[in-house]
Order: structure tokens, then C-alpha cells, then sequence
């Protein structure tokens, strides 16, 4: 099968045809006399012979300067700069070239010889950076292999891919993957003969994906290149590390650090063992890694690796080569950062002249340049001198990247914030709702197919340009009020973006009646309960047991992705009409209100040290949500959170905090008695029904709150509930263990019990779990009872500090890494566990500890309410945008649609009085909120501090 080559191909074929007979004389190196003298003597055909083979063993040394992977494999660098190659004895190299093809009218060569040694000749050229030669070269050898019917030759595949890398090497990615794709083809045709060739052409093509922003397509072609060559090559093979590298950078780029450091090292290690420290391709791993401890904050390791780089490549290849502009660019992105300024200017001018000179204005590599020095100009104030450069960088992007590419995403928002300081509002208002739009775009192309960890390293990337939207939004708000409805509809499409990710697969899956489907779930929840218990066993022990948890990990993360990809279900979830305000309006009724609390940095020219709260505010005869600004939130997050919760738990007056979270949105809500509430940052750690508005007055008394993830998911409400059985599972009094050092609770023996009695009363079937099987292992085999209620300890622990020893039976490590393994609930047996006991038990699934990262796996996607009745359940570790990160957070992953949580240390006596109320009342009216506060108040009446009667919150409807 031949090639469909591009119209303009075929005219340079035109061209190539009239010296293809004699292909070697190509009319670009001149005659002189020295040849004629050679000539003359070389018509001897034995003594011709003989020096043409001396000639072809000095071009073959020549070449070997070079490492294989110059000349067939994609080297991902960090920067997305491109694939330059080296430049190391280039010279040399091309004058025996030279000498050699200009006596080729002396040899006698066969039609696939010299094929391949015009592609030999068109890699040298590449690697010397040669470009247009090269190019030159590779055409003529295809003209030369279908002239003679040699396309099934292996050479004809490795001269498309060469060509595919060349075109990829200087921005012509269509042309590239045209190329890239067919040598693929043709290789995977004939896969026994030549696999190592697939390989590479895989990698390429991977490399090229990541490259115009095809992450997940380019992730599934590098595992598979990297399978390839280990049974090809070997682990230890400089094609495996290049692999193993260009993984590392498409984890950097989608924003998974931890991971692209690990393979970068590991790409690194091998390297070292097959190549001199100071060649190129070493050197090359090196800047990858170091552009990485940029990227992670680590900027002195960054900045050491950068100058001696740059050190290197100067001596070696001078100070006109790419390789050497992509550090000069990196370094120079990296003083920003550092805060030397004053280096930044010449360095970003030398990289960019390099690039144009070497590839012109229209190539990626020229645009990061020039975006670099405009937005360098932008930061310091210089707006005439930075419009053209950001405005030209546009420009060569959507023509080399295309329009929905994340760098010239990422363009478009650098053109808005430079209008923005030109205060040309509408025009950056314009360009800002591009830029959220196509970013929506990539959420909605590439979630489908993440695991929820790479969703929430991915989302990182993208959070910030939302975050400066809403800053800009308050400079925009006066003269375009429409703005305050953009941010609550991104608001809407965003905030628990992760978590509504998470539930959607989830029941996507267990509704699809796809029993393959299913059981892979279930496999992939059985990974998951195996991660828990190994993160109970320390180093050392997972040594002597030969675990190998980072494996395991890595097994669970492809398992979740590969359901991902499995369930089309979850992909048409994104591709759904998405939810606006005018939906919402259109769900309120005249006396209620949707709030939705914003927390954001302030951005300006930079992002700032100071954090602002927006509330926006939807009301049934406003089209537009009124806008409410906060501009203290680090008093509201420090000091002003401190005072609220010392005033809780010393039961002391406190009219201040209502003036500090609430007096201003208050005012917002005059005349509206239900308030549906979203709330963000500071705000998931109070009880605004405790904030005292007059003496004796309290929120509680003025409004119906109902919380909520997100006011979308007021959407869901009075929808009819999912019809499931009148089951109860009530847990509590567990039996910790016999040393008492952990404190019984008799009283949740008595809540449990009165519970019973008014369930039992309604028809509800019963099951209690006390004492010794109130453990983890009976909570774990509960599925979809309609009310799972557990009155026990609960725990966070928001710092470990350095300590060495295990978390509640957690190696230390792990738990720093997750909020979720740093919180959870005592059960029985927790005894051992908690003080570290060394025993089989403390290493097992029921080890006494149900941690939140366990209770994310169970079966209750059918369960009506979680009621976790133990102190501090309602804590965890608050991220912006997604909630809390600890019991609450698993709960709603594990399909609970409402959970009733605590907030601070609660009163036995109280707790016991407010479940009982709170059962009956919601048995009666069968409206949970209602039944919720009509509980708290008949506290209140008891109780006069919030202290009593405000520990508990109620999330969902």
C-alpha cells in the first residue's frame, strides 16, 4: 500500500524525479577539481572499491556518534519546546557525508542499498538539524523504494516514521501524524519481522498525541511502547528509559508530579548505564527533571540543574542551537518564579532568536519563546511591548496547534489578563469566556477516561484560570453586571466537580445490568480493601512480605481507568445539557434562595496573598445572582474561625462571628425563609444555625437551611426517592477493647436503643450491632439499608507532624499523603490498633478502625441517610471547590444521598435526645431538614448554648 502524500510532496517528488537515477549526484555540492583528480585515479574498480568501503566505514563511525534513539525515537522534553536532537561532532560527520555522497557515481550499490543509504544520510542531516535536507533525503528515499517496489522492505516504514519525527521536530504535527500513523500500520502488518520498529513508531506516535493534547490516546500508546520494549529491547535499554521519560512528561503535564518524578529518576538510572554523562540524550533527561523541580517548587535543585545544562551545552554545541534556547527558556521561567527578574529579559530574547532563526516564526517552539517574553512584559508593567508578542504567539498556535489545544488555551487567557491591565474589559471578558469554555471542553473530553486521582491532578491545572476569572469578575461587574451569572454557572459546573465525578461511575456502573462491567467494579473495590490493609504494614514488613505497594497502586489506578473507558454511560454523563442558574431559578419558589459561597485568591498581575469569599445569591425574582464580597477571608480562615470555635466550646456569648461570615449576606436575604446552601472553604467548618444574630437570637431561628454539595443538586429534590426496603443498621457501644484506654460509650448503647424503639414503631426492620459486633468487618458487609446510623469515636487528625509511628494502624507516609487514611471511626477491637500493637488483627480488614478511605467502598448507593452520631465526623481536610476530605466525603462516595455529621466534641446526653427527636419528627413530616431543625430546637429549649444543640449539621435533601 502506498502512501496518499500531500499535494506539495508530490511536486517535490516532480522535481526529485529529474536527478532520482542517480540519485547522489543531487546538485547540491559543488565540483572541484580534487574530485576530478579522484575520479580519474578510482577508475581501477578494485582500488574504487576499496577506498569507497573505507569511506562507508568512516560514515558508519561518523554515525555511530550518534545514539540510536536520535534517529528513530521521540524524546518528550518538558517544556513541549519540541524534539531537537544534537549537534555533537556534526560537522565531522557531514564532511565524510558530503565526500561520500559525492562519489557515489564510483560505486556499485543495489536499488535497496542505496535507499538506505540515502535515509542513512537524511538521519545524519536530522540529527545535525538539517532540516530541509534531511527532508529532501527521506522523500527521495520513499521515490526511490516505490520506484523499485520495495515498499514491503522494513526500510520503507522506518523512513516514514523518520519522516513523521521530522515533521513533529519542526511543528507540522498533521503532516507528522500522517507519516507516524502509516508507518504504524504498515510495521503492525508485518509485527514479527520487525516489533522493535512498532515500538518505536508506538512511542512516536504517543510522544506526537501529547504533544497536540491528546493525553489519554498518548498515556494508552506509551504503556504500550513500554511493553514492547521490555520483551524488545529490555528494561535496561536506552529505548525503554526514552519511553519511560516521555511518560514521565505527560505525567507532568496533566499535573501528576509524584508520579513523573518516579519515572524520571527511574528513565535517569538507566540511562546513566548506557550512555557518558555529557551526551545529549543524558543531558536531555536531566533538564526534564530539573524543568519538574520547577514545576513542584523546588526551585535551587532546578535552578543547579539549569546552569549546568547550560554549561554543558555551550561548550558542546554553542549558543545557536535549540537545545540550548529551551534552557535559556526554562531558566528564565524558573527566575520568575525565583523572583530574579532582572535575568529574565536577555535570556527570553536569545532563546526566541535561536528558534527564529532556526525554524522560522510559524513553529510551537518560537511561540512558548515569545508568549514567555510577552507575559514576562505583561507581569512588569510593559504592555506596548508585550500585545504583539502575546498576540503573534496566538496567532502561530491556532495555526500549529489548532484552536482547542491547552497551550493556545493557555494563550488566549495570557491575551485576557494583558486586556484586563490595559482595562479593556469587554474585549478580556470576550477572551476569558473562550478560554473557561474550552477548558470545560478538555474536562468534559478527557474525565471520562481518568481514574479520581488523575481527575484531581488534572482539575490543579485547570483550577487557577478559574480563580482569575472571578477576580477579574469583580472589576468587571460594574459596567457588565451579566458576569456574576458566568461565575455562578462555572461555579455550578465546577465545584465538587471531583466528587460528582466519582458518584457518577459509580452508579453508571451498578445500573448499566452489565454483569462484566460489574464484576470488574467489584474486582476493582477488592483491590481497594487490599490497599487498606497493606497500608497498616510499615516498610520493613511489606519488604519481608514481598509487597510491593506502589505496583498495587498502579494496579487499582489502571483498573478504575479502564472502568472509565468501559462505561459509555459515564462518558454521555458529561456530554449532558449542563445545569444553569436559569434552571435553578426556575426550582425556587418566592420565599427561597440558592446561595453558592466562592472561595478564590485574589489575582492581580499576580496571584496575591490575600483570599476573598463570594457569596452569589439566586433568588426566583432576580435574573441575575446578587453578589456579595468578602475580601477577609484569611481573618475568616485564622483568627475569626478561632474565636468561633473558643466561644462554642467554652458555651461563652458570641454576637461577633454572625457580623463577620453572615451580616452581609444577610442582608442579601430579606424576606427569604429557606436558603439552599453551597459552601466552600471556612464555611464547612461552622454551623451558620449557631451564629447568634441578637441576644438569645440565633440563625436557627430566622432560617431554613438546607446544605448542599452543590445548588445544583437542588435539582434532585423533591424527585421521588429511591424506592428502597424500611431497613435499618444502627451500630453503636462498641467493645474497644479490655484495657480502657480508649473510653466506653454507654450512652450510644441507650441511643441505639431508643432509636430501635421508634424505627421498630414504624415498621422498619432492625438490625443493632453492639459490643463485640459493632466491628468493621459487620459494618462492611452491610448493603443499602435505607438508614445506616454509628455512634461511636469518631477522629481527624489534621497533622501527624514527623512522627514515625503508625496513624490509627496507618504507616505515617501514607497518611500524609491522604486526609482520608487520617480520619475514620473507632470500632470494636480498635483498642490494639490505636495503640499500636503489633498483632495479626491490626493487620487485617477489621483491624477496629474503619478509616474513611474504607468506608469510600461501601454498598450504599441505595442509602437514604448516614448518621454518623460521634464526635468530629464533620471534620477533614477542606479543599476549595470540593468540600471536606474525610468521613463526610467517603460517605457521599459511597452513595449516601444525606449524612448527619458532627462539627466539635458532642454531649452524650444531648446526642441521644437530639437522634430520638430527629427519627420521630422525620418518621412524621418525612422531610429530613424539617425534622432536623425541629430537633435542634426543641434542644435549644433544653440547652441554651450552641455548644448542645449545634454540634451537628445535615448535608443533602
Amino acid at each position: 500500500m502506498r502512501i496518499l502524500y500531500p499535494s506539495f510532496v508530490k511536486r517535490i517528488y516532480c522535481l526529485i524525479a529529474v536527478f532520482v537515477v542517480c540519485l547522489y549526484g543531487i546538485p547540491v555540492f559543488a565540483q572541484n577539481p580534487l574530485k576530478s583528480y579522484i575520479n580519474d585515479k578510482l577508475n581501477d574498480k578494485e582500488l574504487r572499491n576499496k577506498a569507497m568501503n573505507k569511506l562507508t566505514d568512516k560514515l558508519s563511525d561518523a554515525r555511530k556518534n550518534y545514539d540510536e534513539t536520535n534517529f528513530n525515537y521521540a524524546i518528550s522534553l518538558s517544556d513541549n519546546a519540541g524534539l531537537y536532537e544534537n549537534n555533537e561532532n556534526g560537522e565531522r560527520s557531514q564532511k565524510i557525508l558530503l565526500t561520500y555522497l559525492q562519489s557515489s557515481d564510483k560505486r556499485e550499490e543495489s536499488a535497496r542499498e542505496k535507499a538506505a543509504n540515502t535515509n542513512g544520510a537524511g538521519e545524519l542531516f536530522y540529527a545535525g538539524n538539517k532540516y530541509k535536507l534531511s527532508e529532501l533525503y527521506f522523500l527521495s528515499t520513499l521515490a526511490m523504494l516505490e520506484k523499485d517496489n520495495l515498499e514491503a522492505d522494513n526500510l520503507y516504514p522506518l523512513t516514514l516514521s523518520n519522516l513523521g519525527l521530522l515533521y513533529h521536530t519542526t511543528g507540522r504535527y498533521s503532516l507528522a501524524e500522517t507519516y507516524t500513523k502509516h508507518a504504524l500500520e504498515l510495521r503492525k502488518e508485518k509485527m514479527s519481522d520487525n516489533e522493535a520498529g512498532y515500538g518505536a513508531s508506538v512511542n512516536n506516535l504517543g510522544v506526537l498525541y501529547k504533544d497536540m493534547g491528546k493525553y489519554d490516546e498518548a498515556e494508552k500508546l506509551l504503556e504500550e511502547a513500554l511493553a514492547i520494549h521490555d520483551k524488545t529491547k529490555g528494561p535496561a535499554s536506552m529505548p525503554y528509559a526514552i519511553t519511560i521519560n516521555n511518560q514521565a512528561v505527560l505525567y507532568q503535564t496533566i499535573g501528576r508530579y509524584q508520579e513523573a518524578e518516579k519515572q524520571m529518576k527511574k528513565a535517569i538510572d538507566i540511562a546513566a548505564k548506557n550512555m557518558d554523562e555529557k551526551s545529549p540524550n543524558y543531558n536531555r533527561l536531566l533538564t526534564n527533571l530539573a524543568l519538574l523541580y520547577k514545576d513542584m517548587g523546588r526551585y535551587q535543585e532546578a535552578e543547579q540543574e539549569y546552569l549546568k545544562a547550560i554549561k554543558i551545552k555551550e561548550k558542546r554545541l554553542g549558543t545557536h542551537h535549540p537545545d540550548y534556547a529551551a534552557l535559556l527558556n526554562q531558566l528564565a521561567a524558573l527566575y520568575v518564579q525565583m523572583g530574579k527578574s532582572d535575568k529574565v529579559e536577555e535570556l527570553l530574547k536569545k532563546s526566541s532568536d535561536i528558534y527564529k532563526k532556526k525554524f522560522g516564526e510559524n513553529h510551537p517552539s518560537y511561540a512558548g519563546a515569545v508568549s514567555n517574553l510577552g507575559n514576562f512584559y505583561r507581569i512588569t508593567g510593559k504592555l506596548d511591548q508585550s500585545a504583539p508578542l502575546l498576540s503573534q504567539a496566538v496567532t502561530i498556535r491556532k495555526n500549529t496547534l489548532g484552536e482547542n489545544h491547552p497551550d493556545y488555551i493557555a494563550s488566549l487567557e495570557h491575551m485576557a489578563l494583558l486586556q484586563w491591565q490595559k482595562k479593556q474589559i469587554s474585549e478580556a471578558y470576550a477572551l476569558f469566556k473562550q478560554v473557561l469554555d474550552k477548558d470545560m471542553m478538555l474536562v468534559r473530553n478527557f474525565f471520562p477516561s481518568m481514574s479520581e486521582r488523575e481527575k484531581g491532578k488534572f482539575w490543579e491545572k485547570l483550577r487557577p484560570k478559574f480563580q482569575r476569572f472571578n477576580s477579574f469578575a469583580l472589576t468587571a461587574l460594574p459596567s457588565h453586571p451579566e458576569i456574576a451569572g458566568d461565575m455562578y454557572n462555572y461555579q455550578l459546573a465546577t465545584k465538587a466537580l471531583l466528587l460528582n465525578a466519582t458518584n457518577k461511575i459509580k452508579h453508571q456502573i451498578l445500573a448499566s445490568k452489565d454483569g462484566v462491567l460489574i464484576r470488574q467494579y467489584l474486582r476493582w473495590l477488592d483491590q481497594k480493601e487490599t490497599l487498606a490493609k497493606w497500608y497498616t504494614y510499615s516498610k520493613e514488613e511489606l519488604a519481608a512480605e514481598r509487597i510491593n505497594l506502589d505496583s498495587l497502586e498502579r494496579v487499582a489506578n489502571a483498573t478504575e481507568k479502564e472502568l472509565s473507558q468501559k462505561s459509555s454511560l459515564f462518558t454521555q454523563g458529561y456530554e449532558q445539557k449542563a445545569i444553569t442558574l436559569k434552571d435553578i431559578t426556575a426550582k425556587l419558589k418566592p420565599e427561597e434562595a440558592a446561595v453558592e459561597v466562592i472561595h478564590f485568591k485574589k489575582f492581580d498581575i499576580v496571584f496575591r496573598d490575600s483570599t476573598y469569599y463570594a457569596a452569589l445569591i439566586l433568588t426566583k425574582e432576580k435574573p441575575l445572582p446578587q453578589l456579595v464580597l468578602l475580601e477577609n477571608g484569611k481573618e475568616l480562615e485564622t483568627k475569626y474561625y478561632n474565636y468561633y470555635k473558643n466561644a462554642i466550646r467554652k458555651k461563652t456569648d458570641d454576637q461577633f462571628s454572625y457580623q463577620q461570615y453572615w451580616s452581609k449576606i444577610d442582608g442579601a436575604l430579606t424576606g427569604k425563609k429557606t436558603v439552599y446552601l453551597s459552601l466552600d472553604g471556612v464555611y464547612n467548618q461552622i454551623n451558620l444555625n449557631t451564629l447568634q444574630v441578637s441576644p438569645g437570637k440565633y440563625l436557627l431561628d430566622n432560617k431554613n437551611f438546607v446544605l448542599l454539595t452543590n445548588t445544583k443538586d437542588l435539582l434532585a429534590s423533591g424527585t421521588a426517592p429511591t424506592k428502597t426496603k424500611l431497613q435499618a443498621t444502627l451500630v453503636g457501644f462498641p467493645n474497644y477493647g479490655a484495657k480502657g484506654t480508649i473510653n466506653p460509650l454507654p450512652g450510644t448503647k441507650v441511643e441505639i436503643d431508643n432509636i430501635k424503639k421508634v424505627l421498630a414503631a414504624k415498621g422498619y426492620p432492625v438490625k443493632t450491632l453492639m459490643q463485640n459486633d459493632a466491628s468493621e468487618e459487620q459494618i462492611k458487609t452491610v448493603a443499602n439499608p435505607r438508614i445506616l446510623h454509628i455512634a461511636t469515636h469518631g477522629f481527624f487528625l489534621n497533622d501527624i507532624g514527623d512522627s514515625d509511628e503508625k496513624i490509627f494502624g496507618i504507616e505515617p507516609d501514607k497518611a500524609r499523603e491522604n486526609p482520608l487514611l487520617r480520619s475514620g471511626l473507632m470500632l470494636a477491637g480498635a483498642e490494639q490498633t490505636t495503640e499500636n500493637m503489633d498483632t495479626r488483627e491490626t493487620k487485617s480488614s477489621d483491624n477496629g478502625v474503619l478509616t474513611a478511605y474504607e468506608a469510600m467502598n461501601l454498598p450504599l448507593d441505595q442509602t437514604d441517610m448516614v448518621v454518623l452520631s460521634a464526635c468530629e465526623t464533620g471534620l477533614g481536610e477542606v479543599q476549595n471547590g470540593e468540600g471536606v476530605y474525610g468521613l463526610q466525603r467517603a460517605f457521599q462516595v459511597a452513595g449516601a444521598k444525606s449524612i448527619i455529621m458532627s462539627l466539635w466534641k458532642v454531649d452524650d446526653a444531648a446526642t441521644q435526645q437530639l437522634m430520638s427527636s430527629f427519627y420521630k419528627n422525620w418518621l412524621q413530616t418525612n422531610n429530613k431538614a424539617q425534622a432536623f431543625k425541629m430537633a435542634q430546637q426543641e434542644l435549644k429549649v433544653k440547652y441554651k448554648s450552641p455548644y448542645f444543640w449545634g454540634a451537628f449539621v445535615l448535608i443533602g435533601s
